[in-house]
């Protein structure tokens, strides 16, 4: 977590990668002008940063890449820590068809 990604439960992080990810099923006018719960409790649930001023695609965009990126590098890290010898798997490549036996 930093300034740049995070997570939260439907404030500025969690919609803001709806917005990138999928963005017709998000209506932020849904959550209307007046005051929200922004601390998990009955009626809205929003655990964070009111999204209707801080949630954009552009940040759920950069939010999306800073995590592919992480988990790419953990990929890596772990599959170093294989010997050499099983490191393909016995694959000439090692893709989505073949994930299953990894």
């Amino acid at each position: 977590m930093s300034e740049e990604s995070s997570s939260d439960n439907a404030a500025k992080w969690e919609t803001s990668n709806m917005m990138y990810l999928y963005p017709e099923p998000v209506d932020i006018s849904a959550l209307g002008t007046g005051p929200l719960a922004l601390d998990m409790q009955p009626p809205d649930g929003i655990g964070g940063l009111d999204p209707r001023i801080h949630a954009s695609a552009e940040v759920g965009r950069r939010n999306v890449e800073l995590c592919a990126a992480a988990i790419g590098m953990k990929a890596k890290e772990l599959l170093e820590t294989l010997p050499e010898y099983q490191r393909m798997f016995n694959k000439s490549c090692i893709c989505p068809e073949q994930w299953w036996s990894i």
